[in-house]
């Protein structure tokens, strides 16, 4: 079982876009972070889910060169970033993904992260090398094995372990083609903000969002993640205090009225 410290990976909120379960995109493909780029780029921030797959089948900003080739796409990027404004992990992904470029990789891995159960399970062996360690995929086969039984063929395992290894590369938590090491990421107040999102929709208060699977994701130190926060609360990405040690995040600037009513229904 893979641990979000405070919270396990059953308490995922599915209402707010959180996926669980045995199904994920990474059986076949990576996060797509160079499709996703390209699909952000040439829509605007108020593109509906209708927009997104139009944009993908219908007008090819991917370019791909055949029609089953383009829907399956379509379908493969919208499960795993919802691609939709009515789920609000997306929403709330794409206004932050328009503050600026950097962060925009980590911002990705995380709401990858928070929708395919299969990447997931990847976490834990990459997430505890040392910075410079070298990356083995055996340790993902390994974990994969022990997660998921005899769901998967061992030629599967293999391929599995090739897409989420490329994907914690495209997110910048390992580095290198054939070859990967560890290396730290870089974490910006844009991805902060939404690992604190992440942590506070999955149940986390205080200081002890600061201290959650996402925020592990993005490497940084306790002190470099609350000078994000505050940057990230001067530009209203969210609301950050620390007054004498007593830290208080707010994430309800991010969210429309009836979410902010469901969010206080989980309290």
């Amino acid at each position: 079982m893979i641990r979000l410290l405070s919270q396990t990976v059953e308490s995922l909120p599915e209402e707010f876009g959180f996926r669980d379960g045995q199904k994920g995109v990474h059986n076949t493909r990576t996060m797509m972070l160079s499709d996703l780029e390209t699909l952000l780029r040439e829509l605007p921030p108020e593109a509906t889910k209708k927009d997104y797959k139009k944009a993908i089948v219908e007008k090819n900003v991917l370019a791909k060169s055949t029609d089953s080739t383009r829907r399956y796409n379509a379908q493969r990027l919208s499960e795993l970033y919802g691609l939709d404004p009515d789920i609000p992990l997306f929403r709330i992904f794409r206004s932050y993904w328009e503050t600026g470029e950097r962060g925009r990789p980590l911002l990705a891995l995380l709401l990858a992260l928070a929708r395919d159960p299969i990447l997931r399970l990847t976490s834990e062996p990459v997430l505890d090398m040392e910075v410079g360690e070298r990356f083995d995929k055996t340790d993902l086969q390994e974990v994969l094995r022990e997660h998921t039984g005899d769901r998967f063929s061992e030629t599967s395992i293999k391929k599995i372990s090739r897409m989420t290894g490329s994907s914690w590369t495209q997110g910048g938590v390992l580095e290198g083609r054939q070859k990967k090491t560890r290396q730290r990421p870089d974490c910006a107040p844009v991805s902060t903000a939404y690992a604190l999102v992440l942590g506070h929709l999955c149940g986390v208060r205080g200081e002890l969002l600061f201290d959650t699977f996402w925020t592990r994701v993005l490497g940084a130190s306790a002190h470099d993640l609350h000078d994000h926060a505050q940057t990230a609360s001067r530009r209203s990405l969210l609301t950050y205090r620390n007054a004498g040690g007593i830290v208080e995040v707010d994430i309800e600037p991010a969210l429309t009225t009836k979410e902010q009513e469901l969010l206080r229904e989980q309290n």
